[in-house]
């Protein structure tokens, strides 16, 4: 049976996002294929991105990128050359905004190399905007050793690119927000390597248990 803050909070919150166009994904702890992705290990719904990747990124209104340019893309937005947390989002946010420089093609614009767009700014309707609750994702080794995993309540994702993880609280739940917050900073550090946290917001590590 749903508990109060599925029937009070996560499930309203998702209601108001269908309402204005989400698409919604109900996660399994068994099956990673239900979320577009070959295993846990991975954050970005690959073969969604890849579909909006080719339609949204036209010649002459049609499709036009190649595995390899898309194999590119997928590589440049999930293996960010970065070795702290802050970097990398800096660097993601400006693959989202800006776009990714891929080669271009004979006869087309005279071969110039081409601007390859992971969201379509100028058309919000051509974007896929999708809410998955309980989506497990698999942590690093090392990390999280009681459970190998986390899972946030929600998580809001645009062309398959998670952008924001979202944690439900019951209002009758003493020190909610905080305590949210702190599970939220946990989530961030379970995600990344040692070597990748030198800037995270929380101090918590992974393996001690914290309130949740």
């Amino acid at each position: 049976m749903a508990g109060p803050e599925y029937t009070d909070v996560e499930k309203p919150f998702i209601d108001q996002l269908v309402g204005q166009g989400w698409e919604t994904l109900a996660g399994s702890v068994d099956d990673p294929t239900v979320t577009h992705r070959e295993s846990f290990a991975q954050v970005v719904m690959e073969t969604l991105l890849r579909e909006r990747l080719r339609k949204i990124n036209l010649r002459n209104g049609n499709p036009w990128l190649d595995e390899a340019r898309l194999d590119q893309a997928v590589a440049a937005i999930t293996r960010l050359p970065a070795s702290k947390v802050l970097e990398a989002n800096k660097q993601a946010t400006e693959l989202l905004v800006n776009g990714l420089p891929v080669e271009g093609l004979d006869g087309w614009d005279g071969g110039r190399g081409q601007m390859l767009r992971y969201i379509d700014w100028d058309e919000p309707a051509n974007n896929v905007f999708t809410v998955v609750n309980q989506f497990k994702v698999k942590c690093p080794p090392g990390h999280d050793s009681a459970k190998g995993h986390v899972i946030p309540d929600l998580v809001l994702f645009v062309n398959g690119i998670p952008l924001v993880v979202v944690k439900c609280k019951s209002r009758t739940v003493p020190e909610g927000l905080s305590q949210a917050v702190d599970q939220l900073r946990r989530y961030h550090n379970q995600r990344f390597l040692e070597n990748e946290v030198g800037e995270h917001e929380g101090r918590q590590r992974c393996s001690p248990p914290a309130s949740s």
